[in-house]
């Protein structure tokens, strides 16, 4: 190919990638359709602070401290649909405000947490649920806090992040 045809090239992909997405139809949220809201009978025995739904259709709910400043009981939780039950264990450190990311082996990576309250300070710790033994394992930490990670998380701004870290 000529260094002439190739500028041509993108630029018609560049005009067609447009006009073909916009000919896709667009998926519309229908409650008579994909289902509906509803409460559910039991209560969370954990404040679910963040959650992530698995592969699995389980899912994860994290509460760490649950914002409660004294609490040291940090906790997690798996929430299965299909039963209505929820089971909760321990972990390590204080997830409160982290950010989940469901990765594609369908491990949860969880990115900071609370390490201090009054004033804040992040946790930079990084952690892995592994769904198959229903535990997590703390991976490398991030170079420093991040603060206000939860509305960051998604998995097209961190998967880069998440590649890195988990290897």
């Amino acid at each position: 190919m000529t260094r002439l045809q190739t500028p041509k090239l993108v630029a018609a992909a560049l005009f067609l990638i447009p006009v073909v997405s916009g000919l896709a139809p667009k998926a519309m949220a229908q409650a008579n359709v994909t289902g509906q809201w509803q409460t559910l009978s039991n209560q969370m025995p954990i404040n679910p602070i963040h959650t992530a739904l698995m592969h699995n259709g389980k899912i994860l709910v994290t509460s760490g401290s649950g914002n409660v400043a004294n609490n040291t009981n940090f906790q997690a939780g798996m929430f299965d649909p299909a039963t209505g039950t929820v089971t909760t264990q321990s972990v390590a450190w204080d997830m409160f405000c982290n950010a989940m990311l469901v990765l594609p082996d369908g491990r949860v990576m969880a990115n900071g947490g609370t390490l201090q309250y009054d004033p804040f300070h992040g946790d930079p710790r990084t952690s892995a649920y592994d769904p198959a033994t229903g535990s997590f394992t703390d991976l490398q930490p991030m170079a420093r806090e991040l603060r206000v990670l939860s509305h960051v998380s998604s998995p097209i701004c961190n998967l880069r992040i998440a590649h890195q870290r988990v290897e």
